[in-house]
């Protein structure tokens, strides 16, 4: 059975929500990086930690989004719980 981890967690607080697209917004320096997600998988992601009531959720990532010289520009995560309606881009700066 696949279990999750608890990689390299954010408090909510250095990110900026947005209502309208219902997604966390940030730079990769705001974070600890990326860590792995799953103990049987190489993907990597993060712990959001809620800045208001201290809930914790995994994001995964899902898309690396890079531009004609191939450096990265942003990160596109979703949350591994389902039932969560939000995402995360975090930008590299």
């Amino acid at each position: 059975m696949t279990k999750t981890l608890k990689p390299a967690p954010v408090s909510t607080r250095q990110l900026t929500w947005d209502p309208q697209t219902r997604e966390y917004v940030g730079e990769i320096s705001s974070t600890h990086g990326f860590g792995r997600v799953y103990d049987d998988a190489c993907d990597e992601g993060l712990t959001l930690v809620s800045g208001r009531t201290g809930n914790e959720e995994v994001f995964v990532v899902i898309d690396e989004v890079r531009d004609a010289e191939g450096d990265t520009q942003y990160w596109v995560l979703r949350p591994v719980n389902p039932n969560l309606d939000a995402a995360l881009r975090l930008f590299n700066d």
